[in-house]
């Protein structure tokens, strides 16, 4: 039997904010061999996906991953369930979050679970003044189809660095200053060097799992969008060469207020990161001076 789920607010401003939300999601049979969308009657592209079944004994998840929505251009959207992160996705521009804060991002996924992120924040909505980076390490492990977000998959993460590297001694004080506002962020602000010390390039840890101290917290940090991901591929007409496959990775979606951000679980994405190994992302230069070094 298939079912399919509606399409709930289209046009409506939350569209507008996260696109995927205006698709369609769609449950069929179990037990259907993969392979690419398959034509239903009359040449129709059907597809399918297979609710999520966990195999006895082993504890794994099995997802049939074929769903596709169509595209206001009329192309369609393949979504990748479970989603295959593996690779790196970078920012296709300047992204705001609320505060404000304009950034941009460039994560890599390996194999083995774990994996590296760049976060890039800038002083203008342009992303041209750099200010700071913050540089994150950590492990994800995929865990069931989400019943609240249709499409989605909830995720569990575990972070084991993050460092910050400040490209300005006014970015420095504009993070110290805002670890000085409480009292456990006042000993993070000791970690962090004296502005006549400053250097730059030079990382300074905010968490570590193996020494076990975390001033994350305190500058309203979460890496919680890792709970909430979602995987979608379709061509993208681009004349006169015909199209392209673009690859995207849906992440959840930030609290407005920073304070609530710890506790927050997203029901909803960002702005998508564009996969840099299947899809023409910015020209070389335009992320500059964004990646800080390894940690």
């Amino acid at each position: 039997m298939m079912v399919t789920l509606g399409n709930p607010g289209v046009g409506s401003e939350a569209d507008a904010r996260h696109p995927s939300l205006a698709s369609r999601y769609c449950l069929g049979d179990q037990g259907r061999p993969e392979g690419e969308l398959e034509r239903g009657r009359g040449g129709a592209r059907t597809a399918e996906t297979a609710e999520t079944a966990e195999t006895a004994g082993g504890g794994r998840l099995r997802w049939e991953p074929r769903c596709q929505q169509p595209l206001p251009s009329g192309g369609p959207v393949s979504t990748l369930l479970p989603p295959r992160l593996d690779g790196p996705w970078i920012s296709t521009g300047c992204e705001v979050r609320p505060g404000p804060e304009f950034l941009t991002r460039s994560y890599t996924f390996f194999p083995n679970r774990l994996f590296r992120a760049y976060q890039f924040y800038y002083r203008d909505a342009l992303c041209r003044e750099p200010a700071h980076s913050l540089l994150i390490k950590g492990k994800v492990r995929l865990r069931r189809a989400s019943w609240v977000t249709r499409g989605a998959t909830e995720a569990d993460y575990h972070l084991h660095k993050v460092g910050v590297v400040f490209h300005s001694r006014r970015a420095l004080l504009d993070v110290a200053g805002r670890l000085n506002r409480t009292r456990a962020g006042q000993d993070c602000a000791q970690r962090l060097p004296p502005t006549r010390a400053w250097l730059p390039g030079a990382l300074y840890e905010l968490l570590s799992a193996r020494a076990q101290w975390d001033c994350t917290a305190a500058l309203g940090f979460t890496m919680h969008e890792l709970s909430l991901v979602r995987v979608q591929r379709h061509l993208q007409p681009q004349p006169p060469a015909g199209a392209r496959l673009v690859k995207e990775l849906y992440l959840g979606d930030i609290h407005t207020e920073q304070a609530e951000r710890p506790h927050y679980r997203p029901t909803g994405y960002q702005r998508p990161l564009q996969s840099a190994l299947v899809s023409t992302g910015p020209q070389e230069g335009e992320l500059s001076p964004r990646r800080a070094g390894p940690m």
